[in-house]
């Protein structure tokens, strides 16, 4: 008696494993949604923004410090950022919903990455700005 008890827990555990197995691939497998022009454009527009606002943030806080000629242009750089870290993670956020909008579900976390790297390269830019503007103020 007790061998059919097992075997029925089993045969339900293996058809839940199934049934998972099966939703989850049919999940992974959806294709990449279809978005309009007017989207398409919201989220480029939405990212220019965020972008601008960062680039103008840094700017700004590097100003506050530019005087500073004992202060390395990398350490004003450094401190701007971290006056303006609010503005890089929604720009980062921008960068992220804008690479995963376009990719199926099993290629997100593969859009997540190279969002990630988009954005950590545009922080590296924007840094060689701060630090040519602090230069550039100091000649």
């Amino acid at each position: 008696m007790m061998f059919f008890d097992a075997a029925r827990s089993w045969r339900g555990a293996t058809i839940l494993v199934i049934l998972c197995g099966s939703l989850t691939s049919c999940a992974a497998f959806s294709p990449a949604p279809i978005l309009t022009s007017d989207e398409k454009k919201a989220l480029s527009t939405n990212l220019n923004e965020k972008y601008k606002a960062y680039q103008d943030c840094m700017a700004s806080e590097s100003d506050r410090f530019s005087h500073i000629t004992s202060a390395p242009p990398s350490d004003i750089a450094r401190g701007a950022q971290a006056g303006c870290e609010a503005a890089f993670r929604s720009y980062h956020q921008a960068v992220t919903k804008q690479f995963t909008a376009f990719v199926s579900s099993a290629s997100q976390a593969k859009a997540r990455s190279r969002a990630d790297e988009h954005a950590n390269e545009a922080k590296d830019r924007t840094w060689g700005h701060v630090i040519q503007r602090v230069l550039i103020q100091r000649q």
